[in-house]
């Protein structure tokens, strides 16, 4: 089908456009609250590909999805600075950002790239103990702001954050892959997606010798993208033996200590099995997943 729909053609769509993101993340520490409920994704996985037909309607659905590079990487680092006074909190904090933000022009991070935004600034309190008395008292500040770079070379993901510790900014608070135009992977997607549905217009009316009305009564249209942060699952292997703890001769109580047990995260997409179609289907690098759902109507003349 063209890309441009004939203004006849146009008049008897009705074309429902959903809210899409434009971006996706990969894992910063935020990861760390995924509980990996299905119930908690911001989607809802197409299941099924269906062809539905009754005595006056031919329903087809299709659904095609494309994994894409990313253009960009924008990543959030989170820091904090104590001390007596707020002058001094300032100082401290922004000489170690200022510091780093001049590194990172060597990874051809321009001015513009970068943001510093003020997140809090709050008293501290300790406790000073005194035989029975216990008094609490105000031992200064903490200010806290956050980093926010944009990196057009995403292979220096980890030279950044190596010049990062070296100002004592360990918090990766989340790393947000960007692509800038996401209109042609739209249109793209939506043209194999009307592909597909004709194809399988073809087929019914093939096998069952049935008429259909050359242009479509409704079509529902959906675009929407995947962001990786929740789609990491977590993964635990490990094997560990029995053991009955026990008090020895009633003289004295064992207390257990388990080993650290190793556990980490995987990316898993969506599931192949659930399209029509997935373009660049085994690309290896965690990036964009971006999805074209269309359900077309037609009239079945009697």
């Amino acid at each position: 089908m063209k890309t441009k729909l004939k203004l006849r053609t146009l008049a008897q769509l009705l074309i429902i456009v959903l809210p899409f993101v434009t971006f996706a993340q990969i894992s910063g520490n935020q990861i760390y609250n995924n509980n990996n409920n299905r119930q908690n994704n911001s989607y809802t996985q197409n299941t099924k590909i269906a062809v539905t037909a009754n005595v006056s309607e031919l329903a087809l659905s299709a659904a095609v999805m494309i994994n894409v590079a990313p253009d960009a990487l924008v990543v959030t680092f989170g820091l904090n600075q104590e001390a007596k006074t707020v002058e001094e909190c300032n100082r401290l904090i922004n000489n170690r950002i200022e510091g780093f933000l001049q590194k990172t022009r060597k990874l051809g991070i321009k001015k513009d790239d970068s943001y510093v935004d003020f997140i809090s600034q709050t008293r501290v309190y300790d406790y000073d103990v005194a035989d029975t008395k216990i008094t609490q008292f105000e031992n200064g500040f903490e200010i806290k702001k956050n980093i926010i770079i944009k990196l057009k070379d995403i292979t220096a993901f980890d030279t950044l954050t190596t010049l990062a510790s070296g100002y004592e900014i360990y918090d990766i608070v989340k790393a947000e892959y960007i692509k800038e135009d996401t209109e042609a992977i739209n249109d793209m997607l939506f043209e194999e997606a009307l592909k597909i549905v004709k194809n399988k217009r073809k087929r019914h009316v093939k096998a069952f010798n049935a008429i259909v009305d050359k242009h479509p009564l409704t079509v529902d249209y959906n675009f929407y993208s995947m962001m990786p942060k929740n789609q990491y699952k977590e993964y635990k292997a490990f094997e560990s033996s029995d053991i009955n703890v026990y008090n020895y001769k009633n003289r004295k109580n064992y207390v257990q200590k388990e080993k650290r047990k190793n556990h980490t995260f995987y990316y898993q997409g969506l599931d192949a099995a659930s399209f029509d179609k997935v373009i660049n289907p085994a690309v290896p690098q965690v990036g964009l997943q971006y999805v074209v759902e269309v359900k077309v109507v037609y009239h079945i003349k009697r």
